[in-house]
Parts: structure tokens; sequence; C-alpha cells
């Protein structure tokens, strides 16, 4: 396992395939900060893999994603734009 977040993982396939997985709590996958977070953190640990040559999304959920949290959306539109883009190195 590359690796663990609370709402995905990201594992290693073969031949330089990796397999992100979004797996949340619950019956379904949100588009949540949580989530969000974990991406940017699971695409930091690809960027580092250099045999990569491809990437397979999945989900195990019967639905990929349902859509955003609407539960954070208050919150969210509070917050400057430029606090939700992954910092790139």
């Amino acid at each position: 396992m590359l690796y663990k977040g609370d709402t995905l993982y990201l594992d290693w396939l073969e031949d330089g395939i990796a397999e992100l997985v979004f797996d949340a709590p619950g019956s379904v996958n949100k588009l949540d900060t949580a989530t969000v977070a974990s991406l940017g953190e699971a695409i930091g640990v690809l960027e580092q893999q250099s045999d990569l040559k491809g990437l397979l999304l999945r989900s195990n959920k019967a639905a990929f994603i349902v859509g955003a949290d609407i539960t954070e959306f208050l919150s969210l539109f509070l917050v400057p734009r430029s606090s939700f883009l992954v910092p790139r190195s």
C-alpha cells in the first residue's frame, strides 16, 4: 500500500500501474474536504513514483462519488478560494 487515508487509499498493482480507491466510511463516497485533502496527499505520493505508467480510479461503493458534501457548503463559502488549492512542489 502506497498511501492510506480516511476516505481513500492508493495501492501499487503491477507493471507501473497504481490504483486509487475511494472508500469513505458509511454507505457513499462524498467529495468533502477530507477526501480532497487525502487526494492531494495521494497525488504527492504518486509524484514520487518514477516508474508510474498509469492510474486506475475506482470506488468500493455502488456509486463512484455521489457529489459534494452539502453540509460543508456554508463554511466553505466563507473561506478564500486560494486555500482550496493543493500546493505543488
